[in-house]
């Protein structure tokens, strides 16, 4: 679930192998030697490969691309990083990307030979239109790709999602007007980086092996070279008691641990409160204290949010954490401070660490006893709002987030879950009317023409109306078939967010499907609906592209508080069904003496306090209605906002009651 962090360095996690067909050596030039024997040792352990060192901007994308059978070496331990890409190379890199589909007939072009190692490959591409040729019966697969070429051909294969608009490269006038486009989504993405020195893009280049990898693997994981690590959760224990709650907070979070270690561990003796020359009473009492720490943390700069746990001893926290604090720059952190103590709160202990991190965003801490629970650290945690880099911001202004595959996708919607015939077209109808922007549909449902209906019918901009619609379980097995035949309901042209509606056989290759359909131009977005901790653990490394959303049950009676900071930390948007309970379960929400309560001191209604914790919590909602009214009162969430303390009072509702068996 997380990176463990080791006391002088970090652990490289290697995915899953996948076997697939790569070009012989034969195809490709042979990097040359020449570089020191023992660095180049290092760098095949580091890599895998000798011409590539571990510390190379480039190193990640190469290890990526190569464990996932994207990229192969050009020999044994040999990647060949500055070697030039050609269209052919290009074209059966993505080819690979997408699962190595079948192709529905030869490649029609007049330099393509049948039965080549990238035959297969130049059909798909042309077929789908992500690479065309000359227009002279040509495709160019021995020419080298540009630049601008690989960033447009990976823009298309993406489905052409927006991006920026202003020109931030020193050398944007050199970018071709039909590349414009592509790099602006790229810089966006954070897909560039490394390849724009001095901001200069150099759109002409030619792409080299290295910069294609490294392209890639920030396109598969989202635009980040690091896809956890935006917190840590480091805690010092000397009983055990906080290392409970510490290991609690970092599977809650998907937070990297770290304990911190005493030089000179402490012993029994040392911990004798009773006595006044104890090790532990003698540091309590010198303000100068610091023992020495065993290793640290190597990466301490990645991180945006330390959560900091420890026992307190004297209504104090122990100077080991003074030591901690003063070892690292903390400016523009976020830090959390939590201990465990059986008697003393939390009192003055973190406030009098507060001078050691000066520049850090202290929170308020929060003392817990010996044998807290997880349910109450998640409670806890759920209230804090740790904002990372990775967690998809909500824009109150706009009433959107921007998804991971750069789409914008609005906050609110309605879901159409048991609307079916001119009930479900006329609810979709004055949902549009009303402003709505988003509807949420599934072949289950039974509604999809409906839904489509209602798009076609409103007048509205089709760009302006963003649709999700899911594939059933029994649908996996032809997961192709079934996403044309979605496509063929819907009757608009393509789906803006398509997910598995819950586990299944055969999800991950019906999700590979989906991925196909993403570069086929089919679908803009894909994610998954009903996947928890475990089952996004299992699934995730065996696909390429990252899930733009997860569509969980959530309410006030089910809160997910350990599952939505996790999925939010991937940098994937949640999505909340049933918002206001689910059908058969709304009463006793709406009815609920806090939620009501809070309802009256805003002057608004039940179910819009409920709307709007879900999206104070970073948790699109899509509530079902077919009544107009309802759906309007379910629209008008931006005009208030929920205290902490309200926050809190809600989350103190959950109960870890399901509504629905997913």
């Amino acid at each position: 679930m997380r990176k463990r962090i080791l006391s002088l360095s970090r652990a490289v996690c290697m995915l899953c192998l996948l076997t697939m067909t790569s070009c012989s050596a034969a195809d490709f030039p042979a990097a040359g030697s020449g570089a020191d024997h023992e660095a180049e040792s290092l760098a095949a352990q580091a890599t895998g490969f000798t011409d590539v060192p571990q510390d190379a901007w480039y190193a990640d994308g190469v290890t990526y691309c190569q464990s996932h059978g994207i990229m192969e070496g050009t020999g044994s331990d040999i990647f060949s990083p500055e070697t030039e890409v050609t269209r052919a190379m290009l074209a059966t890199t993505l080819y690979r990307m997408s699962g190595s589909p079948a192709v529905s007939a030869p490649p029609d072009f007049t330099d393509t030979k049948p039965g080549t190692w990238y035959g297969d490959a130049v059909a798909w591409a042309a077929e789908i239109g992500v690479i065309a040729g000359y227009g002279n019966g040509v495709f160019g697969v021995n020419d080298p790709a540009t630049r601008e070429q690989a960033v447009t051909i990976l823009w298309r294969y993406a489905g052409k999602p927006t991006g920026g608009t202003e020109e931030v490269f020193s050398d944007a006038g050199s970018i071709s007007s039909w590349a414009r486009s592509a790099f602006h989504w790229a810089d966006t993405a954070g897909i560039l980086d490394g390849m724009t020195e001095e901001r200069r893009c150099v759109p002409q280049a030619n792409i080299r092996r290295g910069e294609l990898a490294a392209m890639l693997y920030r396109y598969l994981t989202g635009g980040h070279m690091e896809q956890n690590g935006q917190i840590l959760v480091a805690y010092f224990s000397a009983t055990g008691a906080t290392k409970a709650l510490a290991e609690y907070a970092s599977d809650i979070l998907n937070a990297d641990l770290y304990e911190i270690v005493p030089e000179v561990p402490y012993t029994t003796d040392d911990l004798n409160y009773n006595s006044n020359s104890s090790r532990a009473n003698q540091e309590q009492s010198d303000p100068s204290a610091r023992p020495a720490i065993s290793g640290g943390v190597s990466n301490m700069e990645d991180y945006d949010v330390v959560l900091l746990g420890y026992p307190i001893w004297h209504g104090q926290a122990p100077k080991v954490i003074s030591t901690f604090l003063e070892h690292y720059k903390f400016t523009g952190k976020t830090i959390v401070p939590f201990c465990t103590s059986h008697s003393s709160g939390i009192g003055s202990s973190d406030m009098e660490l507060h001078t050691l991190a000066p520049g850090a965003d202290w929170r308020s801490g929060r003392q817990f006893a010996g044998g807290t629970t997880r349910e109450t650290m998640e409670e806890w945690i759920g209230g804090l709002d740790l904002r990372t880099e990775n967690v998809p911001e909500f824009d109150f202004e706009t009433k959107t987030v921007t998804l991971n595959s750069g789409y914008i996708m609005p906050l609110n919607g309605l879901g159409t879950y048991s609307l079916t015939g001119e009930t479900c077209v006329s609810s979709a109808s004055a949902a549009l009317e009303r402003g709505v922007r988003l509807i949420d549909t599934a072949h289950i449902y039974g509604n999809e023409a409906e839904v489509g209906q209602a798009v076609r019918e409103s007048g509205i901009p089709r760009e302006e109306v963003f649709v999700i619609t899911k594939l059933y379980p029994n649908q996996f097995a032809n997961a192709e078939g079934a996403i044309d035949e979605a496509l063929e309901k819907l009757d608009i042209g393509y789906i803006d967010l398509l997910l598995l509606h819950h586990p299944g056989t055969g999800d991950v290759e019906a999700y590979r499907a989906m991925e196909r359909a993403v570069a086929a131009g089919k679908v803009r977005s894909i994610g998954l609906s009903n996947w928890y901790v475990e089952e996004l653990e299992e699934f995730l490394p065996q696909v390429s592209i990252p899930p733009a959303l997860v569509q969980n049950e959530i309410h006030p009676y089910y809160q997910e508080n350990d599952v939505i900071p996790y999925i939010q930390s991937l940098g994937i948007v949640v999505q909340g069904w049933y918002p206001l309970g689910g059908r058969g379960h709304t009463a006793e929400p709406l009815e609920d003496e806090v939620i009501s309560g809070i309802a009256a001191a805003h002057g608004k209604s039940s179910a819009q306090v409920i709307l709007r914790w879900n999206l104070q919590k970073g948790v699109v909602v899509i509530p079902g209605s077919s009544n107009p009214d309802h759906i309007q009162e379910n629209t008008e969430l931006y005009d208030f906002e929920l205290t902490e303390a309200e926050m809190a009072r809600i989350n103190a509702l959950n109960r870890n009651e399901k509504h629905d068996w997913y």
